[in-house]
């Protein structure tokens, strides 16, 4: 019985070191072997305009991207009608706050009998005009609206095959044949665009409550 345990002592010590020999190789192998088997993670793109938050990939490459949708309001496929909803408000927001700069000022048009435009509260003016002036505003927006429906819904499944975001046929030949040159137009069109957004807001805003916009000359 003792000879047979001295025998059985040899022959676990070479079972347990031949267990254990894959840990001892691991902790032999060079290190640049063990960091290539890792993959790194893909950083985050950090937003231009808030870093905190990743940058949305489906903006990169548009003209006046600075990465800001906080909301994550736009998608892939939405993204092409949401340019066309910010350039029509920005260009109905140039035209407003003209307007108010405008009316303000006391130039208006001369009118007749049935209407005057001799108010120069920019606010209160529309409310001067008799129906038929109204039924006359309205059918012009409906028209302009009707020339240029054709392929707006498209737009909401990032279909440009009919038409390009805000592309309504005018004045694209003042546009210049280099791209890089039109996409600097069309940068400024966007950001006087969102300019004037922010500026017929605060004027709006001056207006009903007064002394919102501290210096607003227009109430």
């Amino acid at each position: 019985f003792f000879f047979c345990r001295l025998n059985s002592q040899p022959r676990q010590s070479a079972m347990l070191s031949l267990a254990l020999s894959p840990l001892s190789l691991s902790g032999l192998a060079p290190r640049s072997a063990v960091s290539s088997s890792r993959v790194a993670a893909p950083q985050m793109v950090q937003s231009k305009s808030m870093p905190m938050m990743e940058a949305p990939e489906h903006l990169q490459g548009m003209v006046g991207n600075v990465d800001f949708d906080p909301l994550g309001l736009s998608s892939p496929n939405n993204i092409k009608w949401m340019r066309e909803a910010e350039l029509k408000h920005g260009r109905m927001s140039m035209l407003a706050i003209t307007g108010v700069m405008v009316q303000s000022a006391g130039i208006h048009l001369p009118g007749n009998a049935d209407i005057s435009f001799a108010n120069a509260d920019w606010a209160m003016a529309p409310t001067t005009l008799p129906p038929a002036a109204w039924g006359q505003v309205l059918f012009f927006i409906g028209l302009a609206e009707g020339q240029t429906s054709a392929g707006l819904f498209d737009l909401w499944l990032g279909n440009t095959e009919k038409r390009e975001p805000g592309n309504l046929g005018w004045g694209t030949q003042f546009l210049s044949k280099d791209k890089k040159a039109a996409d600097k137009m069309r940068l400024k069109e966007l950001k006087n665009g969102r300019l004037a957004m922010l500026a017929i807001m605060g004027v709006a805003f001056n207006h009903v409550i007064p002394g919102a916009l501290p210096g607003c000359m227009y109430n």
